[in-house]
């Protein structure tokens, strides 16, 4: 679960790079050592930024992406970090630099009590960190309610809940997705501190409404699939009480043997209207990853400059990850992370062109995109809003 679009309120430094003593530690790069894996990282301090710069290759015994990771204080090592009892999430302050490079990252955390016999349980939550065409550093959160625990890469039971755990930390560290793509990747971190969250962007002036499922802002929804190249891929998209439900299955088409896709969006844009959020910052999206084992989206939406009948592959489009929870939260999508340039095979952007004010006064049509992953998805979706006002430098950041 992504705890998205809310201010930071009161925070614990947990690592820095500019030498305060409370908060230096030392790191090292751990990279996938098993089954002949040939992924590497470095890692140097440069200018009060901690540089972490790889690539995650194939590990050719496997066939599949193996894995880099960067530790605090080191493989086997163990420290005491600060006590982060009463805090709601980390927060991953940096940038990815890196335009062809891996944007998907998760941060980890290992405690005292999270040991079974010999095994050492690392608690890990994914999060994603795009290019940003203006190459600012931002806040990036993981809410402890997104951390699950694992065992060399495996889920596992036997871990207490982590917030049991938060006054015994023993080490840190952030990874590069797993399972996850082969690609480069450069990092550049200038802090991880733990924070307690403030207002939530859920209601008042601050945002508008573009679809909702409380009858303010009604629209009607259905999906489609990948027709073409004997897709099998299906979805459906139901209306509860009080949201709505995408789910189905995303299936390897086997004549490009690539994952297909699946696509929810509102009525057809000769119909579909929506209010002029030309003024705003971002897309705010109310949501529940209730099953299935696919975490990662696509959110995209259409104007009045695209033809009807290439609205689908003309769509300005970014990327989301939610993991599963029980509850709801918020993922919040500046428009800097759209761009109507992308695949038409993976939906991964060629280049980074977002929406201008034109653009974001005539909204067509809302799309939410499961696409160049194979898997079961079961997302719940209780509003799509628009923020208002201009992005503050600790606004977090979710992607």
């Amino acid at each position: 679960m992504l705890l998205g679009a809310r201010a930071l309120g009161q925070t614990t430094p947990i690592a820095t790079f500019d030498g305060a003593k409370a908060t230096t530690w030392p790191w090292a790069t751990v990279n996938d050592p098993v089954m002949g894996g040939e992924s590497s990282s470095t890692f140097k301090v440069d200018q009060g930024l901690g540089i972490w710069d790889g690539e995650v290759r194939i590990v050719p015994f496997l066939k599949a992406p193996g894995f880099c990771n960067l530790q605090s204080p080191g493989l086997y090592k163990t420290a005491a970090f600060p006590d982060l009892t009463g805090m709601d999430g980390l927060v991953v302050r940096g940038r990815q630099t890196n335009a062809s490079g891996l944007s998907h990252f998760n941060v980890q955390i290992m405690t005292k009590g999270a040991k079974h016999w010999m095994k050492q349980g690392v608690y890990t939550g994914d999060f994603s960190m795009p290019v940003d065409p203006q190459n600012t550093i931002q806040n990036y959160v993981v809410p402890w309610t997104a951390f699950k625990c694992t065992w060399r890469g495996e889920h596992i039971t036997w871990c207490p809940d982590l917030k049991t755990q938060l006054n015994q930390v023993t080490n840190i560290g952030i990874g590069t997705s797993f399972p996850g793509k082969a690609g480069p990747f450069h990092m550049e971190i200038a802090a991880v501190f733990a924070t307690k969250m403030e207002t939530s962007l859920n209601s008042g002036d601050d945002t508008i409404d573009l679809a909702t499922f409380d009858g303010k802002a009604k629209h009607s929804w259905k999906t489609e699939s990948d027709p073409v190249m004997g897709g099998q891929s299906d979805s459906k998209f139901t209306v509860e009480s009080g949201y709505g439900e995408y789910s189905g299955t995303c299936r390897i088409v086997p004549k490009l043997k690539a994952p297909g896709f699946t696509i929810a969006l509102t009525e057809a844009p000769l119909v579909g209207s929506f209010p002029d959020v030309s003024a705003t910052s971002g897309i705010v999206l109310g949501l529940r990853n209730a099953g299935g084992n696919v975490s990662d989206f696509k959110f995209a939406f259409c104007d009045a400059r695209i033809n009807f009948y290439k609205c689908q592959f003309a769509s300005f489009k970014a990327d989301f990850s939610i993991a599963k929870s029980d509850a709801f939260s918020e993922v919040f999508l500046p428009w800097s992370k759209f761009s109507d340039k992308w695949s038409p095979y993976t939906g991964e952007h060629t280049s980074e062109d977002p929406p201008k004010a034109k653009n974001l006064k005539a909204i067509t049509q809302l799309q939410i995109w499961t696409e160049g992953v194979a898997g079961t998805f079961q997302l719940q979706v209780k509003y799509v809003r628009a923020k208002k006002g201009t992005q503050a430098s600790d606004t977090l950041i979710l992607v």
